[in-house]
């Protein structure tokens, strides 16, 4: 079973509790899963910074237990919602490649790269990609410290239509997330059923 808990944080909560990049958002989100020191991240969550305050949406296997702050909202998501056909779906995503010569893993700037890269997820998730829905956002760059160091990811946008051809990668894919750096907040896989 999958949950799916909705935060909202004031701008002026956000800065009292130093949630000042994604590293910082990510071990804020890990308060709501007490008791669980050492283990695997079995949850993923995307920030949006909405102007006056800050939305978080959480996806987890286990239900998260709201600390004092934000205002939350926990759902269960029905095994039901992920047997459609067709989905609108939102993702935002750290896109990356291996380079050649070291195997380093870099970010992609290139939008004809970024659809490419798109497709191949959305294929590995068990689904066609719709390319004519495809809406690609520029990328940015997204700067966090992490142990004393500066660390940056790339943030960009996806969004479209996508088409199940295999249900099971599918519901892997949803519930362990798209692309790399899922404990910034990069991967999840938000879904509209198109009926």
């Amino acid at each position: 079973m999958n949950w799916l808990a909705q935060v909202l944080l004031s701008k002026r909560e956000a800065a009292a509790l130093r949630l000042r990049d994604a590293y910082a958002w990510h071990q804020a989100i890990w308060q709501a899963f007490p008791g669980r020191d050492g283990e695997k991240r079995d949850f993923l969550f995307r920030l949006d910074d909405r102007g006056s305050d800050f939305r978080v949406l959480v996806l987890s296997s286990t239900p998260p237990k709201p600390p004092g702050s934000g205002q939350w909202q926990v759902k269960t998501i029905p095994s039901s919602f992920l047997e459609h056909e067709a989905y609108r779906f939102q993702l935002k995503a750290n896109p990356t490649m291996r380079r050649c010569a070291d195997r380093r893993r870099i970010a992609i700037y290139a939008e004809d790269r970024l659809r490419s890269w798109m497709a191949r997820k959305a294929e590995t998730a068990g689904c066609r990609l719709q390319h004519e829905t495809l809406v690609v956002g520029p990328p940015i760059d997204e700067k966090f410290r992490r142990n004393g160091k500066e660390g940056k990811h790339v943030s960009v946008d996806f969004q479209g239509v996508l088409r199940v051809m295999d249900r099971n990668r599918f519901k892997d894919g949803f519930q362990k997330g798209i692309g790399s750096a899922k404990a910034f907040g990069f991967g999840l896989l938000m879904l509209q059923p198109i009926r």
